[in-house]
């Protein structure tokens, strides 16, 4: 068999264990050996693949080649596709993740240029030459796979005695190459037709961040709009080429590659519009996971208002929908918004109080003397800052979701409360922070510091007296507990008993800063919002 064939020589084993080292082939499916003479390379290809089928759920698929006539008939007595002779003559369409190669030494070169050809779009080649290739490049051939080895950034380790004690002996020096060509990406003539017909923005311009802002909303329209036309476009040229990619010559409805779609429309739509809505569906998710937009929604909030993104997919993703579906939210949050800080107002006041305390608060016309209904400086609530507390070792987990969730809440209460006027303050990079240092006393966040007991419980004590006054007057007007005068009339206008809840409850002073500044005291629910701007 040596005899008749010069240039076999069949790969050791402990060389080509070495050549396939580098090889990940959890994430390598077709492979083609293109000099496979009796199989030794392919035998050892099929066992990587065999282990690794666990992470690499497809099945493998390995091509062969080999010019030899006896060594055809051995690769094809061992079961291997053989779907050529000569390589150098070997001309296909299919894609192959990974070439992997002993070439005849002689003609080494040649074989390694048609392989690096072949992977110029993007895949992996594996080669072991003859050394002598590249350190003498006296020809052109030589020359010019010097050339491509390092423009695609080859790495070649030189082995000496890699043959003498194979099967074919040789004192020649390899060398083994490895090359990994990034896959090309090729603009769409599709696209570039689109891009012609309308400025196309990316999607990386646009940040979700600045969702309110209206160019950033023209901007995702625009996105919007081209994202359909393309995939409408697509649609249409796929139908004009059905024709020719049929399963059979007697068939003319079955085509061999079909277009469809990542969820299946259970509406029977056409194509098109079921496209249409689901892209529909991406772009108002889009909207209403934006922080921005979704900014003012407390968790509960969040999960009433999220109701409409399904329905929304039958509407399109217009200036007109997304403008008039701003305007309902609007009107929609008004009461949402005084619900959610009426129930923290309830939530700080006497719900977390003993029952004895709870039960003297009165409505303003049976008043009584008593402090329980108003919010102190200083709150105390169930929140766990600690995470297994069964066991001994329970961990300290400020930043913990449900932790973040529940403060979150409580600050945007107060961000509606407080029109934008005190400085920001990353609430959950400071509880990371926290928890890492094992900080649990006088955490500072935007409106309030907090503490963390083990018991379970989270003291809140806020900042901002004024704030927290305003926070007291939207929950006792709301709850019925002040006079209706109060806000309205003078305080020497009003009667004796009106008189005697705002002694009570403030003072005469505290009353009179508030009429002096009403437009920060008494609260307009739908000026805070400004959904509409």
């Amino acid at each position: 068999m040596f005899n008749n064939n010069p240039d076999f020589y069949p790969t050791p084993t402990k060389l080509i264990n070495k050549m396939l080292s580098n090889i990940d082939f959890r994430y390598i499916r077709t492979v083609l050996e293109p000099s496979a003479g009796k199989g030794d390379l392919v035998e050892a290809i099929t066992q990587k693949f065999k282990y690794h089928q666990s992470y690499n759920r497809s099945n493998y698929d390995i091509d062969t080649i080999e010019l030899d006539n006896n060594l055809q008939y051995i690769l094809q007595g061992k079961k291997f596709r053989l779907v050529h002779d000569d390589f150098l003559t070997y001309n296909t369409f299919k894609k192959y993740d990974c070439i992997i190669m002993n070439p005849p030494f002689s003609q080494g070169d040649k074989h390694l240029l048609k392989a690096i050809e072949m992977q110029q779009k993007g895949g992996q080649i594996v080669c072991l030459l003859n050394g002598e290739t590249l350190k003498n490049p006296y020809t052109n051939t030589r020359k010019e796979l010097i050339q491509k080895l390092e423009q695609y950034n080859a790495k070649v380790e030189f082995v000496q005695n890699a043959f003498t004690d194979a099967e074919r002996k040789t004192d020649v020096e390899t060398a083994i190459i490895y090359i990994n060509i990034p896959k090309i990406e090729y603009n769409s003539v599709i696209l570039d037709e689109l891009k012609q017909e309308e400025i196309h923005k990316n999607n990386n311009e646009y940040n979700n961040h600045y969702l309110i802002d209206s160019d950033f909303i023209k901007g995702i329209v625009q996105q919007y709009n081209f994202e359909v036309k393309a995939g409408l476009k697509l649609i249409e040229e796929y139908n004009s080429l059905k024709p020719l990619m049929l399963t059979s010559f007697k068939d003319n409805s079955n085509p061999i590659l079909k277009l469809g779609l990542e969820y299946e429309d259970k509406e029977g739509s056409s194509l098109e519009n079921a496209y249409i809505k689901q892209i529909r569906l991406k772009y108002w998710t889009a909207l209403f996971s934006n922080d921005q937009f979704m900014g003012l929604f407390t968790s509960n909030l969040k999960q009433k208002y999220l109701q409409y993104v399904q329905e929304l997919k039958d509407y399109d993703f217009s200036f007109y929908n997304i403008y008039s579906l701003r305007i309902q939210l609007n009107k929609e949050m008004v009461q949402g918004v005084e619900d959610t800080i009426l129930n923290l107002f309830e939530e700080f006041s006497y719900k977390h109080y003993y029952d004895e305390q709870s039960k003297n608060v009165h409505m303003y016309n049976g008043w009584k003397t008593n402090k329980a209904y108003k919010i102190n400086h200083k709150v105390i609530i169930p929140l766990n800052g600690y995470r297994d507390m069964q066991y001994s070792w329970g961990r300290y987990n400020p930043s913990h979701y449900d932790v973040l969730e529940k403060l979150r809440d409580i600050e945007k209460v107060f961000n509606y409360l407080d029109s934008g006027r005190t400085e920001e303050i990353d609430m959950e990079q400071t509880l990371k922070m926290a928890e890492h240092y094992g900080e649990t006393k006088k955490i500072e966040l935007k409106y309030f510091y907090i503490t963390f007991y083990k018991k379970g419980t989270c003291h809140i004590e806020f900042k901002n007296m004024e704030l927290l006054k305003k926070f007291n007057l939207f929950g006792s007007q709301r709850k019925g507990w002040l006079p209706p005068s109060y806000g309205k009339a003078q305080y020497k206008d009003m009667t004796p008993e009106e008189k005697e809840v705002i002694n009570d409850f403030e003072g005469e002073q505290s009353y009179n800063d508030v009429m002096k500044n009403k437009s920060y005291y008494i609260m307009n629910t739908e000026e805070l919002l400004k959904l509409t701007s």
